[in-house]
């Protein structure tokens, strides 16, 4: 037989998944609580963004020194 076969038996894959499972078990609630933490925070910049006040914005762009030629 070839070795995969000889390796892979089912009481060694049961025990792999059982592994898995436990590690699924552990692992995936703390990658989604970090994943909706940045979701949250990327969410509240936008809003900032969509809420601060135009004229804030306009006057620093009136501000920068642009320099204009005409050619």
């Amino acid at each position: 037989m070839p070795e995969f076969q000889t390796f892979f038996t089912p009481a060694r894959l049961d025990e792999f998944w059982y592994y898995v499972k436990w590690l699924l078990f552990y692992v995936a609630p703390m990658i989604m609580i970090f994943a909706a933490a940045g979701a949250i925070s990327m969410l509240v910049a936008i809003m900032k963004k969509s809420f601060a006040n135009t004229n804030q914005v306009g006057k620093q762009e009136k501000d920068d020194d642009y320099e204009i030629r005409h050619y």
